[in-house]
């Protein structure tokens, strides 16, 4: 710079005039690199959280930058969110200062000083905190607590969402006074701002990815369920399918010609036990469906622990005996008297235990052992077979649920026997449940019930048979299934009545006109007229008196014999009907 020739200006004057000017110069260019300096910091961070979708990894970036572009010596960032589990957590940020410092204070209070950025009011900038008349108004401490970081310039913002929820707050703190300006103060404004957007941004993201995971958990439970259900099918007709064989080949033996007296005995016990298997295999189904929809009704009856095990090991033995396994039983050496429905404890046990048989080796061990505290009885079933994986332990009592080995050899069994146990135990008030150590090394299966259920002082009083008296009757069998009709026609007149059979509905009701019967044994999916309509224009033209009615059908929901009663049936059976029942019924 050349100053023009003027000799009336003083070197002095000239060179002060400099100096301001240089000074002046230096100035500008330190606040354009200071501003540079910001600008690169507030680009930088817009572009980190603007692309971080992590909250704790987002609140440290703005807490760091904040604190940078505050010109202090530390800051902070508490943030309140809720977990998974809808709890609440506290989650913080910190810099310019170790976590130490501040982790055995906790989250601030609400205090006179802190309450307005945590409530989302205006920010706060005080030069010196000290001096504030809110200061040290809160007890224990009357200030900042022992060991707490020094601050004299204090600086705060609230950090609120669009929907105007507060998140959080920023807060920054300076050993010095006077160190915060309103600039200062914008600059945090605008941080809390982009802040509040990223958390939010973070926060769909969250339930985004949260809404994704719950719906392949839930796509995958329902691949896993329709697995598993097509596999019950396929083993359901396996295990249909299975008596069918001895039954035809017993069938084609016990009409043979050259079958001795003794090859047609053991055809038809054969027939008979296939028979009983098949039913007994539908009655479980028909009650994991009255359990599930709440219909299944327990009939208590005082009894003894004693008789409803031998009942539930007289119905295992078969399976026990096939394979040469050995059974203990061990039972307290009291009488324990119960007061419930025995021919389901006895259902559950007998369960257990052919569980236990069907997957233990041969010549392997059961034990069964039992229990009565003052809180509780306890009946354990023990066995030394496949044992349960840890994979397979949580969900070995749901439906459809198999024991798999690990060479995956199918035992049998539908997968519904141990959430029928669980249901009847249930509906008993108690609990049941499975332990093993894993594969090859045994299971043991508890039943608990309640100690309410024994009792000490009522007697046990056995059940006293239906008397049957001998008698002939005039009975009417009306089904279009022609095999059904006539085995049971014949098994009656067996017992002396005598039984016409119709194959339809309105050939029931000519045939009733006709022959008068005291007795009607009606299907209900009749043709022509169903066994409903038969049964209410028998009621119209005889009354309630002269004959019983008899339903005998495939439909046993507690709806259908509502129906059936309400059509004016006497008794509803669901096929196939144990032939004694229906004998002493009519013989009474």
């Amino acid at each position: 710079m050349q100053l023009p020739d003027n000799p009336e200006i003083p070197d002095a004057q000239v060179r002060d005039t400099l100096r301001r000017m240089q000074e002046e110069h230096t100035r500008a260019q330190a606040a354009l690199r200071e501003e540079s300096r910001l600008l690169e910091i507030l680009n930088q961070t817009g572009q980190s959280i603007a692309s971080q979708l992590e909250i704790d990894k987002l609140l440290q970036v703005v807490t760091d930058a904040a604190t940078e572009l505050t010109g202090a010596r530390f800051g902070a960032f508490f943030y309140n969110g809720v977990d998974a589990q809808g709890e609440a957590y506290l989650l913080y940020t910190l810099s310019g200062a170790p976590r130490e410092a501040f982790e055995k204070f906790g989250h601030p209070r609400p205090t006179a000083l802190f309450g307005p950025t945590f409530r989302g009011e205006a920010p706060i900038r005080i030069d010196d905190v000290t001096l504030d008349p809110r200061y040290g108004t809160m007890a224990p401490h009357r200030g900042m607590p022992p060991g707490h970081l020094p601050v004299r310039s204090y600086l705060a913002a609230s950090v609120k969402s669009r929907s105007g929820e507060v998140l959080g707050g920023l807060f920054f703190g300076h050993p010095d006074p006077g160190k915060f300006t309103e600039r200062s103060e914008r600059l945090v404004v605008g941080m809390a701002a982009q802040a509040a957007v990223a958390i939010d941004n973070a926060r769909l993201y969250a339930a985004a990815q949260g809404q994704i995971i719950d719906r392949e958990r839930a796509e995958a439970a329902l691949l896993e369920d329709d697995r598993r259900k097509d596999e019950f099918l396929a083993t359901l007709a396996h295990e249909l399918r299975n008596p069918l064989a001895p039954i035809r080949q017993a069938a084609l033996l016990s009409r043979s010609d050259q079958a001795t007296a003794e090859q047609k005995t053991w055809a038809h016990e054969v027939i008979s036990r296939q028979v009983q298997n098949m039913s007994l295999l539908l009655d479980d189904l028909l009650d994991v469906s009255r359990i599930t929809r709440g219909s299944l009704e327990l009939r208590r009856e005082r009894t003894t622990l004693a008789q409803i095990l031998e009942s539930a090991v007289e119905t295992a033995r078969p399976a026990i005996e096939e394979k040469r396994q050995v059974l203990s039983v061990n039972l307290p050496d009291h009488a324990v008297e119960i007061d419930a429905d025995p021919l389901r404890l006895s259902q559950v046990l007998s369960n257990l235990l052919t569980n236990a048989a069907r997957y233990t080796d041969p010549e392997g061990h059961i034990g069964v052992t039992a229990e009565a505290g003052s809180d509780e009885i306890v009946i354990r079933v023990r066995d030394s077979g496949i044992g349960i994986s840890p994979e397979q332990l949580p969900r070995i009592f749901e439906m459809f649920s198999r024991v798999r080995e690990k060479h995956e050899r199918s035992a049998g069994g539908l997968g519904i026997g141990l959430a029928l146990t669980r249901g009847l135990v249930e509906l008993h008030g108690g609990r049941v449940s499975a332990h093993s150590d894993g594969l090859g090394k045994g299971s043991e299966f508890a039943v608990h019930l309640p100690a309410k259920l024994a009792s000490s002082n009522a007697p046990v009083t056995e059940p006293e048979p239906p008397a049957v008296t001998e008698r002939r009757r005039r009975v009417l069998v009306a089904d279009d299934n022609t095999d059904a009709g006539e085995s049971l026609a014949m098994l009656l007149r067996l017992d002396g009545h005598h039984v016409e059979l119709a194959q339809n509905g309105p050939e029931a009701l000519d045939l009733f006109e006709r022959m008068k019967p005291e007795i009607a044994i009606l299907d209900i999916g009749m043709p022509g007229l169903s066994g409903y309509d038969v049964a209410r224009r028998i009621r119209q033209n005889n009354g309630k008196d002269g004959v019983l009615l008899i339903a005998l059908t495939g439909w046993g929901q507690e709806s259908d014999k509502a129906r059936a009663a309400a059509a004016g049936f006497d008794h509803h059976f669901t096929k196939p009907v144990e032939p004694s029942i229906l004998s002493a019924l009519i013989s009474g």
